[in-house]
């Protein structure tokens, strides 16, 4: 539990400062600029269609690690792609969940961002999948439309593949969720999609699988994705995440399956990186 605690105490509900001998490898702080999640009814995203490819054009200009990748948001993704491969030498690790105590935590942002990170290295690919069948997001994200996903193959479909959509990075593929069904948690919790797990783990041996999950205090098909997963990230919104949330997500989806925190929209690691490379 000691890796969790540094991240309860650095939760703005707590008015505690961040402790020196924090364990490095369970708390990654990303800025503040990239933490507003995906509302159900987004405004639409205004891109000059002069300044950036066709390919582009729309994808959610808060997917810094695609936009700026020399950006101090970006550096931070690249520190958690680190901490992960680090991870994947000493144990199997290609398949993670990410999750949150509660909506607009910013998780389906991390797990976009991530996602393009690893598929910015060198022999890393990388398929995302949007497991939030209540608000899905991820297609809008990357400005890709589609009326399908997850929530159709699981009620009518037999091969996952006519789901996969290509998206502006060579090495990041994407299935959706679809349009939001009346009954996600039966969906997600049924036997086919055990099956569609083991399926993707055993076909794509060569990639990381990225599940972007609901909620964990919130929904119960989030302990059932969890218990298949090689490893879970909990997004903790700084000052905005109780603490009490945080202890109830982490025994809904069990603490030895938690990688770590990442410890959204802190201002504290930007203003370092500014610092640090400021100086340059």
């Amino acid at each position: 539990m000691g890796r969790f605690y540094e991240a309860l105490r650095r939760s703005g509900t707590l008015k505690e400062q961040a402790s020196s001998n924090s364990p490095a490898s369970s708390v990654v702080t990303i800025s503040r600029d990239t933490a507003e999640e995906f509302l159900p009814d987004p405004t639409p995203l205004e891109i000059p269609t002069g300044e950036r490819p066709a390919s582009v054009i729309g994808i959610d200009p808060r997917l810094s690690s695609f936009h700026n990748p020399s950006s101090p948001e970006s550096e931070c993704f690249r520190m958690l792609r680190t901490k992960l491969l680090v991870f994947a030498r000493e144990r199997p690790l290609r398949s993670i969940l990410v999750t949150s105590p509660q909506p607009l935590d910013g998780k389906s942002l991390v797990a976009a961002n991530l996602a393009v990170s690893i598929a910015q290295g060198l022999n890393d690919y990388v398929l995302l999948v949007d497991c939030d069948l209540r608000i899905p997001v991820l297609h809008r994200m990357f400005n890709i439309n589609t009326p399908s996903g997850i929530h159709e193959y699981l009620k009518e479909g037999t091969y996952v593949a006519p789901f996969l959509v290509k998206t502006p990075l060579p090495k990041l593929t994407l299935l959706p969720g679809g349009t939001a069904p009346p009954n996600p948690a039966e969906l997600l919790c049924s036997q086919k999609m055990r099956i569609l797990i083991q399926e993707l783990r055993s076909r794509y041996e060569d990639r990381f699988i990225i599940f972007d999950s609901p909620p964990g205090r919130y929904a119960a098909e989030t302990a059932f994705l969890a218990r298949m997963m090689d490893g879970v990230l909990l997004v903790v919104r700084h000052g905005k995440t109780p603490r009490h949330m945080i202890k109830e997500t982490l025994e809904n989806i069990g603490r030895e399956r938690v990688l770590g925190v990442v410890f959204n929209a802190s201002s504290e690691g930007q203003k370092e990186y500014r610092y640090y490379y400021g100086n340059y």
